[in-house]
């Protein structure tokens, strides 16, 4: 697992008193980086070999200004070219929302998916969601 904490910032807030519901897509994103860095260590974009294939995300409860907040990452699935991520944001030790984002190795020139690697098949597998455990 992977932990990011974030301190909800004022304008994150929308007009009825809490975070907006845009802002969580935003902080899985930010919670994914050290997964971005398995392939692509120094983030250089000209080199970019994943797209993002699809997200979802459930909202369990309103969140909070003021109030700081965890992103718990964890990798969900590992297939042959893709794999998910299942995220989670905690506030005063409350699940307020969790996603799942598909990711997909991607090869810009060929236009066309390409393999996982085994090495970073293995890191990955390494932060399996503990129900995906065997």
């Amino acid at each position: 697992m992977f932990s990011e904490h974030f301190k909800v910032r004022f304008y994150e807030t929308d007009g009825l008193a809490h975070v907006s519901n845009t802002v969580v897509a935003g902080w899985f994103e930010c919670g994914r980086e050290p997964i971005f860095k398995m392939f692509t260590p120094d983030l250089d974009l000209q080199n970019w070999p994943l797209i993002l294939a699809s997200y979802k995300i459930d909202f369990h409860l309103q969140i909070y200004y003021g109030k700081s907040v965890e992103v718990r990452t964890y990798v969900s699935r590992v297939g042959n070219s893709s794999f998910d991520t299942y995220q989670e944001i905690w506030q005063q030790d409350q699940k307020v929302a969790s996603g799942t984002t598909t990711l997909v190795r991607f090869d810009f020139e060929s236009n066309k998916s390409v393999p996982i690697d085994g090495t970073i098949k293995s890191q990955l597998e390494e932060h399996l969601y503990p129900q995906q455990e065997a």
